[in-house]
Formats: C-alpha cells, sequence, structure tokens
C-alpha cells in the first residue's frame, strides 16, 4: 500500500523522451508509475495501481507543449468530473517557489485526459493532473520533480 501515487507517460509521437515520465522516476518517497500512451491500456494500469496501492493521493502528469504548467482542473469522458485537489492554494505554492503555472478546464482529449477522467473515478480521495512542458534549458527533469514536490506538499498543508 502507497498513500501517495504519483505517474507519468512513456515517449510517444513526436517526443522521444517524455518529461512527466523522466520526473516521476526522480521523485522518492512515493509510488511512481509511469503510463503507456493509449487509452485503454493507460486506464486500465491506471486501475490496477489503485486497486493494489490503495492510495490517499494521486498526483498525475503529462508532456503539453508550452512553457508553464497547467494544473488541470477538470476531465471530460461521459461527463465531466472535477479534480479533487487544493488547486489554488498549488498555484500560490509554485508561483512563490518561481514556477509558473496555470489552471486549466482543458487536459486535451488525449490519453492525459482519458485517464484523468478514469482516476476521478476510482474513488481516491485526492486527484489532480499536472501538465508538464517539454524537457529543455528551461525545464529539466529536476525542477518538474521540484513542481511536482510542490503540488503534493499542497495537498498536505
Amino acid at each position: 500500500m502507497a498513500e501517495v501515487v504519483v505517474t507519468g507517460f512513456e515517449p510517444f509521437g513526436e517526443w522521444q523522451v517524455n518529461s512527466s515520465g523522466e520526473a516521476v522516476r526522480l521523485l522518492g518517497g512515493v509510488s511512481a508509475h509511469v503510463l503507456p500512451v493509449h487509452h485503454a491500456l493507460a486506464a486500465e494500469a491506471l486501475r490496477g495501481i489503485v486497486a493494489r496501492e490503495r492510495p490517499r493521493v494521486l498526483l498525475m502528469s503529462g508532456l503539453a507543449s508550452g512553457t508553464s504548467l497547467r494544473l488541470e482542473t477538470v476531465a471530460r469522458g461521459r461527463g465531466v468530473r472535477r479534480g479533487r485537489w487544493p488547486f489554488a492554494r498549488a498555484q500560490r505554492m509554485l508561483a512563490a517557489r518561481g514556477l509558473p503555472c496555470r489552471m486549466s478546464r482543458n487536459a486535451g482529449r488525449y490519453v492525459c485526459e482519458s485517464s484523468y477522467f478514469a482516476a476521478l473515478g476510482t474513488g481516491v480521495p485526492l486527484v489532480a493532473f499536472l501538465h508538464v512542458p517539454p524537457l529543455g534549458p528551461v525545464w529539466t527533469a529536476e525542477r518538474i520533480a521540484s513542481a511536482m514536490t510542490v503540488v503534493l506538499e499542497a495537498a498536505w498543508d
């Protein structure tokens, strides 16, 4: 059993390296998993992780183009499910550490959104999705992992 689960994704399409998967691998003290970039397989893997580990906190992450972090507040599937997280607190804490982040109501209508929608249906008390920029000189895997840690800290305060 793990109290905190964090997920990222494997590389896909034009992205030979997925910043979310790379950052998740750097986190300590959590149960970290890299999900496949496939709607059904990602949802199945996620449900299996939740069933085995029964976490209280689930922070998901995925790669999105752009230069800032995005906290996804909703997921769409057959309906709309709202994330369960202190989003405003997380955004303030990220800003205080110089990590730009905006709130989003559009998780992308791809595997990120379908897996977030699935996660919000599992009954885990705290669930959020963080979109992260591609790796580069500004956003290293270490900086992204640091941002993930800040978002997790927001859940405990």
